[in-house]
């Protein structure tokens, strides 16, 4: 992908990147080695970008368009958690970037969408170059982990407390 100001400006608008500068030289310097390392990708409405279950080794930038995550029940049924746009600065698949783990959802177009793919082996060459990114990316990331996993206690503690009432026949 052609390095250009506004591409520089995107990347820091990410919270991945949040902690760089477009003002700043040396940010500037590490961000055209990301955007050296990043492939366009499109996707035609209706086609899936990442699939739950998959191995992935791509960080999704979504340049252009809308996108829908799905995730799987345990009955293989899909039930939509959020609307994105490349609007509101998002990325999708981060812990490809540390880890060859399956997809923990699906994302769809649901318009025409542009991702630029940034791979995991291309992320660790920047970062054995640039610890200051490894280091600002990475607790980016940890954060964002943290976060989802708070979340998901919180929410087992509820469905917890939801079958324990049912069993107790409390209302």
């Amino acid at each position: 992908m052609e390095c250009n100001k506004e591409l520089i400006e995107k990347l820091c608008s990410l919270e991945i990147f949040s902690d760089f500068s477009p003002e700043n030289p040396e940010h500037v310097s590490i961000l055209e080695q990301v955007c050296s390392k990043l492939e366009t990708m499109s996707f035609p409405k209706g086609s899936v970008i990442i699939k739950e279950g998959d191995v992935g080794d791509c960080l999704h930038i979504l340049y252009e368009g809308t996108v829908q995550i799905k995730k799987n029940t345990l009955s293989a049924d899909q039930f939509a958690v959020v609307n994105l746009c490349s609007e509101q600065n998002v990325f999708f698949g981060e812990v490809a970037l540390i880890d060859k783990d399956t997809r923990s959802a699906s994302v769809y177009a649901l318009t025409d969408c542009k991702t630029l793919c940034l791979d995991a082996e291309g992320f660790k060459e920047i970062c054995d170059k640039n610890p200051l990114l490894g280091y600002h990316a990475m607790f980016r990331i940890s954060k964002k982990i943290a976060s989802s996993l708070r979340r998901s206690n919180k929410d087992a503690m509820v469905l917890y407390q939801a079958l324990i009432s049912e069993v107790n026949g409390e209302d």
